[in-house]
């Protein structure tokens, strides 16, 4: 890598903004994230360059530093540095008389939660952004799949917000998006949940357990066998936008998986995450 390897040049992609029916022009933007992610050696090298350090021994402290600051967080402590901010978490219920036994991590889940640093916040304050058209997707399209259950949360402003609830076995579960509606003859045609952890393990809900069944919203009960865990979406249809139907199913797959169950919080966001997603494998072109 070179010393500048890093160009501070972010790309953005807009995309037809399929969750405001009523609106033709307006469009949800997102980042063209670049394909190769970069791990702890990539990181080493970039860092012993600007240093004029050997990698292996700027990697190795990386290591070690990392491991300090997860175990200070199993530890009860909260850690502050440039990158990120992170706090241990608990969520659960136990009953009294287990509060004198040993804790069952079935009922009680520990996590961190992160929220970006100082030195995110003016990287990304710094970057040239670029914004590119992102073509609508042929055939079906999810933006994401939620609990059909919302609470009501007021926030610090007074204002009120309502959030999806956790999905759940059994409950109603809605998906979002644009050329969704389920028909055609193919067996393929219907919705598909599979396990990221187990993809052996999958659901299939058919056309008959969809209502409402439209271009823009599907909602079917989640099946009772269903997991907490990631779960990948899929939507397979003949739909074409008219009356007639296309000669072979179409599928489109969320990039990232949903959750059933209380979800992972990602570094940065300090809120639940995996509920949408989008198409990033099709070329955009400059606004």
């Amino acid at each position: 890598m070179a010393q500048n390897q890093f160009s501070m040049d972010l790309n953005l992609k807009a995309y037809p903004n399929v969750l405001t029916p009523d609106v033709d022009d307006d469009y949800t933007v997102k980042v063209d994230t670049q394909s190769t992610p970069l791990d702890l050696d990539d990181i080493a090298r970039a860092t012993a360059q600007r240093l004029g350090e050997e990698t292996a021994k700027v990697r190795a402290t990386l290591q070690v530093g990392m491991e300090v600051i997860a175990q200070a967080v199993a530890s009860g402590f909260c850690v502050s540095t440039p990158l990120c901010y992170a706090q241990p978490m608990a969520t659960g219920v136990v009953m009294e008389h287990e509060l004198s036994q040993p804790v069952d991590r079935e009922k009680v889940r520990v996590y961190a939660s992160f929220r970006q640093g100082t030195a995110i916040t003016e990287a990304l304050a710094q970057a040239k952004l670029q914004l590119f058209l992102q073509p609508a997707a042929t055939g079906p399209y999810i933006a994401g799949m939620t609990s059909a259950f919302y609470s009501e949360q007021t926030g610090s402003n007074g204002a009120v917000t309502r959030v999806p609830l956790p999905m759940e076995a059994g409950d109603m579960a809605v998906i979002t998006g644009n050329g969704l509606k389920v028909v055609g003859s193919d067996p393929s045609v219907g919705v598909t949940l599979t396990s990221a952890d187990d993809p052996q393990k999958s659901f299939f809900i058919p056309a008959s357990k969809i209502s409402p069944n439209t271009p823009k919203k599907l909602q079917f009960s989640l099946p009772a066998g269903i997991t907490e865990g990631a779960w990948t979406v899929k939507v397979t249809t003949q739909y074409s936008g008219s009356q007639y139907l296309t000669k072979q199913p179409r599928s489109f797959t969320l990039p990232r998986p949903v959750y059933v169950g209380l979800a992972p919080e990602e570094p940065g966001t300090g809120s639940d995450s995996g509920s949408s997603g989008g198409n990033d494998n099709q070329e955009g072109s400059p606004l």
